[in-house]
């Protein structure tokens, strides 16, 4: 959590920058008249897109971190049955109505033959 309120530190100070400085025709930050080139004036869309942008990659990575770190504790239920003490115990699951076979020490599907020898029966909670 401290990383992330430091990168929405970083965010707010990289917003307002851009807010009070602005954007140029020719992309390059606002710091008045005197500063301009030629043909290059201030630009109220570029000024507007690029916080626009920096919101979307600041999202976009928020999301993925996020994504990334659900995606280690994806399941919730523990094996509970009389195989649990395998590698790899069957799981029934009622919202396909068929059997699954989980590896018992991380709750990840594996290949039906881990547990061929195995009665069918539900043993995940």
């Amino acid at each position: 959590m401290k990383a992330l309120s430091k990168s929405k530190k970083y965010f707010i100070i990289s917003l307002i920058l851009t807010l009070i400085m602005g954007c140029t025709t020719k992309n390059n930050f606002y710091t008045g008249d005197d500063d301009l080139e030629v043909n290059e004036d201030f630009s109220v869309i570029n000024t507007i897109l690029l916080p626009v942008a920096i919101l979307g990659v600041v999202a976009i990575a928020y999301g993925a971190s996020q994504g990334s770190s659900n995606n280690s504790n994806s399941y919730s239920s523990s094996c509970t049955g009389p195989y649990c003490n395998e590698n790899a115990a069957w799981d029934y699951l009622p919202g396909s109505a068929q059997y699954r076979c989980r590896a018992t020490s991380n709750g990840q599907f594996v290949n039906s033959s881990y547990c061929s020898y195995q009665y069918k029966q539900d043993n995940w909670s």
